[in-house]
């Protein structure tokens, strides 16, 4: 997961660096899924999301995103 969470986008590589290393030990298995889900988005989208410019349409990634977003 850690490794899959390396992004060709600056942005979204600190912000997952950063994320996996004050949340990742705390997840849930629910929330690990849904990690590897939106690690599924490409950079432009999931970067859009995490910056707040687009919400996430998926209601069971949304508590991820918010997390993400305080880093």
């Amino acid at each position: 997961m850690r490794w899959r969470s390396r992004r060709g986008l600056l942005e979204l590589d600190i912000a997952f660096q950063r994320f996996l290393a004050r949340d990742f030990d705390t997840l849930a298995p629910e929330e690990l899924e849904a990690l590897s889900r939106l690690l599924d988005y490409d950079d432009p989208h999931l970067w859009a999301i995490v910056s707040g410019r687009e919400e996430c349409e998926e209601d069971d990634l949304k508590g991820l995103v918010e997390l993400l977003r305080k880093v």
